[in-house]
């Protein structure tokens, strides 16, 4: 078999750091490697009689591994759960398939399930993001999925309005009638990926959104927020606290306030309007206004750009005169 090992990411994310793959046993290897085999002679096609197949574990029980996927079904856990585990194959110490530097196939299946299959699907918005970026001076050199992951998006066309729920301890409404599309934000920052929660658990930021104008997101997608030139409310105090709100970010709870300063873009014969989703941390909030009960829509200052991120572009078509 020579020098060849197979290995899985045990938390199911194929964009996971190193630490997170962990090598299969010789003995599957063995077992895997004629089978992976034989499904490339095939042609490795989705509907090769080789690409789904089952190795042993060594206890009795057994793996489902789909070859075109890269992905196997090992027996449950403590917890009783069977999950889906991308792989990934080296020979020689070399990353052979996925080839580094290319999507996995199982990153790719989930994205394209994600997809919405109107008009404003993946397609079209990275066509409309790279024509904004380039009508503000800026070429979109880098591939969709080193800006974005979709597996993240999120449709909020359609929905009701529903009540406020609560992210980072804060006061959270959803952008009906907007569509998220996710930036790639995973294990980006120090610290891990808490920030990002929805179940009020330790760690978790508070929901923003930030209008603006396109042309700087070229520079928020890379380098993220940076403190504007306009600082109108710097010597306003927080309405909870009483301190002095100072230099910094501005971002609000509302999404129609952060929609009053999204310009219309016509692309493809449409009007749209980009605004980011960001998270922010809930003790960094300086409130310009108090959010609860300010119909009209609050301002928030964020001093330290640390303290806030983008993680999604939200989308929405709009009519105009």
């Amino acid at each position: 078999m020579g020098d060849v090992r197979w290995s899985r990411a045990l938390g199911g994310d194929t964009e996971c750091t190193e630490d997170g793959w962990r090598a299969y046993p010789p003995e599957w290897a063995e077992q895997a490697e004629p089978l992976f085999q034989a499904f490339l002679s095939s042609g490795g096609a989705e509907r090769s009689h080789c690409r789904r197949v089952k190795i042993s574990t060594g206890d009795g029980r057994e793996s489902s591994v789909d070859f075109l996927l890269l992905t196997s079904v090992d027996p449950p856990g403590r917890d009783g759960k069977s999950r889906v585990l991308p792989l990934r194959r080296f020979e020689g110490g070399f990353q052979t398939h996925p080839r580094r530097g290319q999507p996995h196939p199982w990153f790719l299946k989930r994205v394209a399930d994600r997809d919405s299959s109107d008009w404003l699907n993946n397609d079209f918005f990275f066509r409309a993001f790279s024509q904004v970026m380039g009508e503000s001076g800026h070429r979109v050199e880098a591939s969709v999925h080193d800006i974005f992951d979709f597996r993240w998006n999120q449709d909020f066309r359609g929905r009701e309005e529903a009540e406020p729920t609560v992210r980072g301890g804060v006061m959270y409404t959803e952008p009906v009638g907007w569509k998220k599309f996710a930036i790639r934000v995973m294990n980006c920052f120090e610290g891990g990926n808490a920030w990002l929660r929805l179940d009020g658990s330790p760690g978790e930021w508070a929901v923003a959104y930030h209008g603006t104008n396109v042309q700087a997101m070229p520079s928020i997608l890379t380098g993220g927020m940076r403190v504007g030139e306009r600082q109108a409310y710097k010597d306003f105090r927080d309405s909870r606290t009483g301190e002095r709100i100072g230099e910094g970010i501005y971002c609000t709870p509302s999404m129609k306030t952060a929609a009053d300063f999204a310009p219309v873009w016509s692309i493809e014969g449409r009007k749209l309007q980009f605004v980011f989703q960001c998270r922010v941390r809930p003790e960094a909030i300086k409130r310009i206004h108090e959010e609860v009960g300010r119909e009209s829509g609050a301002y928030w200052l964020i001093n330290d750009p640390s303290d806030i991120r983008p993680y999604g572009v939200l989308v929405r078509e709009v009519e105009t005169e």
